[in-house]
């Protein structure tokens, strides 16, 4: 029987995998690591799980690597995020593209960071990391921090970008995590649900809600949106996230005969908590709209008076 230990588990997705961990047939204890003084103590498991998803997620697990020298397979669990989103990216994207994080979300590089360190640990002995990169993770009040940024995002385009993107439900990144750590599985795995939103299918699903389009550049503007909108810090950086697609295959887990149990629309149907917009009856969203198109013809008339009066008095 095998002992795991689990960093991060009091997180976001920790209680719910350590559930999954200790209802399966083959492990015999999933215990949450204990840190005191900064240092970590792997209690003698030779397994070892790293779901921590927030904050310098590359110090943490240098930390633990550091304690976990009767380890002999580590399931860490990082973020799609670390290949970037940029204008020419395939779509979906598979294992092999290489890792290029956009710099300004701190959080996907850390990510990245924190990969190149579980790596070069399997090559200090014989040990196997499986590496899982999951989409933006949701679920009905629970989430990860790139997942309900993603979903408070998803009403906004900037400029005329309109990529597809994707919504992992936790269940399905916690089979993933139980998965790998059970067969042990060694190299970097996509998690993912099968296929994507398209943009339409997006508008679909926010139904009426209004689409906000934001110029660019007004990368502060989008991350303070979403701030407010989840209620507490949230990552920053997205805008090149919410521009180009970043959305991934998922054929390899898959092979390992991992099978998601949800859609990307059914999780973003499921954690979706919807805008105060959704609250208003048909009757109230026509006056809503009225009163915003007689605000913007307001706002114009106001600014071209303003641009008649300049240029008078430069004459």
């Amino acid at each position: 029987m095998t002992r795991v230990a689990v960093s991060g588990a009091g997180g976001v997705i920790g209680a719910r995998v350590l559930q999954w961990l200790a209802q399966s047939f083959d492990v015999a204890d999933a215990v949450g690591l204990v840190e005191a003084d900064s240092r970590f103590d792997v209690g003698g498991a030779e397994v070892l799980v790293h779901l921590r998803l927030t904050g310098n997620n590359a110090d943490r697990v240098r930390r633990v690597l550091a304690a976990a020298d009767g380890v002999r397979h580590l399931t860490l669990v990082s973020s799609a995020s670390v290949y970037g989103a940029w204008p020419n990216h395939p779509t979906p994207i598979s294992e092999d593209l290489p890792v290029r994080p956009n710099l300004e979300a701190s959080w996907a590089v850390h990510h990245a960071d924190a990969e190149r360190m579980v790596l070069e640990w399997c090559d200090q002995g014989d040990r196997t990391a499986a590496i899982l990169r999951p989409a933006p993770v949701v679920s009905s009040g629970l989430g990860g921090p790139i997942g309900e940024a993603m979903l408070a995002a998803a009403p906004i385009r900037t400029g005329s970008d309109d990529p597809p993107v994707q919504f992992l439900h936790l269940d399905d990144l916690a089979s993933a995590v139980v998965l790998a750590t059970q067969r042990r599985l060694s190299g970097v795995f996509n998690v993912a649900p099968d296929g994507w939103l398209s943009p339409g299918e997006l508008r679909a699903l926010l139904g009426a809600r209004p689409k906000i389009r934001l110029p660019m550049p007004l990368p502060k503007r989008l991350d303070r949106y979403v701030a407010r909108r989840v209620g507490h810090s949230a990552p920053e950086g997205l805008l090149p996230y919410t521009r180009y697609s970043w959305v991934v295959a998922n054929d390899r887990l898959r092979s390992e005969g991992w099978e998601p149990r949800y859609s990307s629309a059914q999780a973003f149907v499921i954690a979706d908590v919807g805008m105060p917009w959704d609250d208003l009856n048909a009757r109230q969203r026509q006056y809503a709209t009225l009163v915003g198109a007689g605000a913007a013809v307001a706002v114009g008339g106001w600014a071209a008076a303003a641009w008649l009066r300049r240029s008078y008095a430069l004459r």
